[in-house]
């Protein structure tokens, strides 16, 4: 399967993830399998998909913390602060739905009352978030070339994805170079 394709998949699995509501009303949500009958107050968690649902009809608040410019700031700071090339720090695992959703509703905001404000913020979340993302992949590279398997832990899913493909071709070049070396590969 594609690259793109498995990175497409990883997106979905963000919608199925459990996020934790709080009731904001007394509400019964059904499923295959039964009922919740879920009061004002209960925290519950559901699949973030209709987590988002109940925000959207107003009888819950999705319990997540918040995502602006500040979010973004911190963890590229994070990361810039840990120059060490065999070191991550950890993201949240839907650090880049998080990230991509935020941009959108910038672009939004500023389609709808385009500010000096909106518009730097904007700019700096694309920024940060850009020059987040390179400096772990080039660390994700480095990773892949040794045994960065004990920090996967550290990865999103996509960043696993990137190192565990990064991976098998450097495994694949190992073999194919070894394989000539012992001249078991005829090019006749």
């Amino acid at each position: 399967m594609k690259f793109e394709k498995r990175l497409k998949l990883l997106s979905y699995d963000s919608i199925v993830r459990r996020k934790r509501v709080m009731m904001k009303k007394d509400y019964i949500i059904s499923f295959p399998d039964g009922t919740i009958n879920a009061k004002k107050g209960d925290e519950i968690d559901l699949p973030m998909w209709q987590a988002e649902y109940l925000k959207s009809i107003g009888v819950a608040d999705v319990k997540d913390e918040e995502v602006d410019i500040n979010y973004i700031n911190t963890y590229h700071f994070r990361e810039k602060r840990n120059q060490a090339p065999n070191q991550l720090t950890s993201l949240p695992q839907d650090f880049y739905i998080k990230i991509g959703n935020l941009i959108k509703n910038l672009d939004s905001a500023i389609a709808q009352t385009p500010t000096h404000m909106l518009i730097n913020d904007r700019e700096v979340a694309e920024k940060n978030f850009i020059e987040l993302s390179e400096n772990r992949l080039l660390k994700i590279i480095r990773l892949s070339q040794t045994s960065g398997d004990d920090l996967k832990d550290r990865m999103t899913p996509e960043e696993v994805l990137v190192y565990v493909m990064i991976k098998d071709i450097i495994n694949s070049w190992r073999n194919y170079v070894l394989s000539l070396s012992k001249g078991l590969i005829d090019h006749e």
